[in-house]
């Protein structure tokens, strides 16, 4: 609803695709990913009232996640206060993710063998939950 609104905002007539296409194809500030999020907007639109067209193609362009070095990681857990610290160098020792480490109770930890039973977050394979080696 918000983009549809969005688009009349910006000139458009949502029972023209034409006026459609022109104004969401003007739109230099937008980004290819919320182009495409007009366009899908914009057709069940359509699907509803009946209607139908030839929709443009917006493809996001995927962005690669930034990846920091372990010096900058060592830099950041230097940085931080005592208790973010160890949670910082915890998850960078192990590889769990933050929520994995939040949720970590002493049972979880095995002192004499250097491992960590790791109860994985929702959306994760069983295969990650394995124990790590800390």
């Amino acid at each position: 609803m918000k983009l549809l609104k969005r688009l009349v905002k910006l000139g458009a007539n949502l029972y023209d695709p034409e006026s459609v296409k022109e104004v969401v194809a003007k739109q230099e500030n937008w980004s290819l990913g919320r182009k495409e999020l007009a366009v899908e907007a914009y057709s069940s639109f359509l699907q509803m009232v009946g209607g139908n067209w030839e929709p443009p193609k917006y493809r996001r362009v995927e962005k690669l996640p930034l990846i920091p070095t372990e010096e900058e990681l060592d830099q950041l857990i230097a940085g931080s206060g005592p208790k973010m610290s160890a949670f910082l160098q915890l998850l960078k020792e192990t590889g769990m993710r933050a929520g994995e480490a939040w949720n970590l109770k002493w049972t979880d930890i095995d002192f004499a063998n250097g491992t960590v039973r790791v109860t994985p977050e929702k959306g994760s394979s069983q295969e990650s939950s394995k124990c790590r080696q800390s």
